[in-house]
């Protein structure tokens, strides 16, 4: 107890004034301890309340959580989920010490796992929540000298430039980061790292991405992922000259002999307490293999749409897909030809999987049924449909990229789901139009793949043995060139 008091004391003395003066929303504290692994933190909320309730997300998590205190020492009851604090006083905070390392030695997904000297923790496991909580959070992290954190948090100002750096004993340093956690929902998903490693900021217009190559990863290496990386940001930059997001983490997580021969391993989009983008991969592979992936690109493309749920993961999985094709030949990454290709393959491959039911329904069962490739191409398929639609009705005014730069600029970040009519709704409002709703309801209700063929041959794309030709005289022939021509 004393020990949690003299803690709670030593923070409040480190708490720069304008954080402590900062009384909107929950504020945290946060101090790790390099030697074990284990992170101190204090959680103040500014406003009276009869009961407060505090908890991880789930109460398997609570084994990570331990020495939780009032800072007025009045008592904590405690049960399965959390602990509860009754007559909760204005200002008053609670503080405990998380154990990081016995969360990275899961080795598990969405949880923690350790890679070299770094490890990889999911924040909502130990930074405990109060069911009161409903704004934004802010929170300061000290780290020891010689250790980086990357979050998906959005950062209060530019470590490079405001960070502070405050002495506390002659031979040794702390790093203070400032943070705004976003209120997101408690079960979405999140990783911070902390560990030896650089983050690098890729400035473009429209953001940042805060890229973090875990491992300890070798110089030529590095040098070899960050340009990759940087030619990446910047095709996705081509469907409307902006970042999607202004403060996106990135995380490169090698996974050596697990990568069982690939440059990219696997790729996904987190939501959780801001945004984020995991790409496992193969540091050792050579750089065309890095080249032609797809995953990153994929991934970034999810950036442009808020979280859809399972019903509308046809919408979100299509954007992507249908993006990750797209970009890349307007960025110089695949040539035109490639790029109508790569689509090409993709919807074969959609039309030759089973799928019972509805898109809507096969989406809605897809982690069960695994109709991956249906759902994915299909989604693709409505996508360029749309594309092609809103640049047939506005004589080529508007396009999908149109669409989703209104949308960027209305409703992005989205720290909530949305049901995905909501999602179209909105597009077709922004676009002046009705039509995306209307092609929405068709291909959710659809049992069959949609007919890429025909859609093909409007835009003069012909397949002559093993490779495409283009008609320059079909109807949509002038939209097909509008759609992979580079920006």
């Amino acid at each position: 107890m004393l020990r949690s008091l003299i803690f709670s004391v030593f923070l409040s003395m480190l708490l720069p004034p304008a954080f402590a003066a900062a009384r909107e929303g929950p504020q945290y504290r946060a101090a790790f301890d390099a030697a074990s692994q284990s992170m101190r933190v204090r959680l103040c909320l500014s406003e009276a309340h009869a009961q407060v309730s505090f908890a991880a997300d789930s109460a398997w998590a609570k084994r990570f959580v331990a020495e939780v205190t009032r800072s007025d020492a009045h008592p904590l009851a405690q049960d399965e989920d959390g602990w509860n604090a009754r007559d909760w006083c204005a200002g008053e905070c609670l503080t405990w010490r998380a154990d990081l390392a016995a969360i990275a030695a899961q080795d598990k997904p969405d949880v923690g796992w350790r890679m070299g000297d770094d490890i990889v923790v999911a924040p909502q496991l130990w930074l405990l929540r109060a069911d009161v909580q409903d704004d934004d959070a802010r929170i300061q992290v000290e780290l020891p000298e010689g250790w980086s954190l990357s979050a998906p948090w959005q950062e209060s100002f530019p470590a490079s430039s405001k960070a502070a750096k405050v002495e506390k004993q002659p031979s040794t340093t702390a790093l203070f980061k400032d943070f705004v956690i976003p209120n997101t929902p408690a079960t979405w998903s999140a990783s911070i790292a902390l560990g030896h490693f650089k983050e690098k900021r890729i400035e473009l217009p429209g953001g940042v991405l805060r890229l973090s190559i875990l491992a300890g990863v070798d110089a030529t290496q590095r040098v070899k992922l960050e340009h990759w990386f940087d030619r990446v940001a910047h095709a996705v930059l081509g469907a409307y000259g902006r970042l999607p997001l202004a403060d996106v983490q990135v995380l490169m997580l090698p996974v050596g002999a697990r990568a069982r021969g690939q440059a990219v391993v696997f790729g996904q989009s987190v939501r959780g307490q801001g945004n984020a983008l995991q790409l496992l991969i193969d540091p050792s592979r050579p750089e065309a293999e890095f080249g032609d992936d797809w995953m990153a690109v994929h991934e970034l493309s999810h950036l442009m749409h808020p979280y859809l749920g399972d019903r509308g993961s046809w919408l979100a999985e299509g954007l992507a897909t249908y993006y990750q094709n797209v970009l890349r030949a307007r960025g110089g990454l695949l040539t035109t030809a490639q790029g109508w290709d790569r689509l090409a393959e993709g919807f074969k491959r959609g039309a030759a999987a089973r799928g019972d039911g509805t898109l809507e329904q096969t989406a809605a069962n897809m982690h069960r049924s695994h109709a991956f490739q249906r759902v994915y191409w299909a989604g693709a398929a409505f996508w360029l449909t749309v594309d092609r639609d809103l640049r047939r009705e506005s004589g080529g005014k508007v396009g999908l990229d149109t669409a989703l730069s209104r949308f960027r600029d209305c409703c992005l970040p989205a720290y909530h789901a949305w049901r995905p009519e909501d999602f179209v709704a909105r597009l077709d409002a922004l676009a002046g139009t009705t039509l995306i709703a209307a092609r929405y309801r068709e291909f959710a209700a659809m049992r069959g793949f949609p007919d890429w063929n025909a859609l093909y041959a409007d835009l003069g794309v012909r397949e002559t043995g093993d490779r495409l030709n283009f008609d320059d005289a079909a109807r949509d022939a002038a939209i097909r060139e509008a759609i992979m021509r580079p920006k």
